[in-house]
């Protein structure tokens, strides 16, 4: 289970993305992810988000 997500700076690199833009994606629900405390938990397979038109 735990190979299947990420976080926020991994997310980054791994879609060539800003962290404060995957922070945000995160934050309006755009992304699969879970906030615990601080962190952002977030689903490695799901598409690049750049590549995605967002309808959320």
């Amino acid at each position: 289970m735990l190979d299947k997500i990420i976080g926020v700076e991994e997310a980054a690199r791994l879609w060539n993305l800003s962290p404060g833009y995957i922070k945000n994606l995160c934050a309006t629900g755009k992304l699969e992810c879970k906030k615990i405390g601080k962190t952002w938990i977030i689903l490695k397979d799901q598409p690049n988000p750049k590549n995605k038109t967002h309808t959320k």
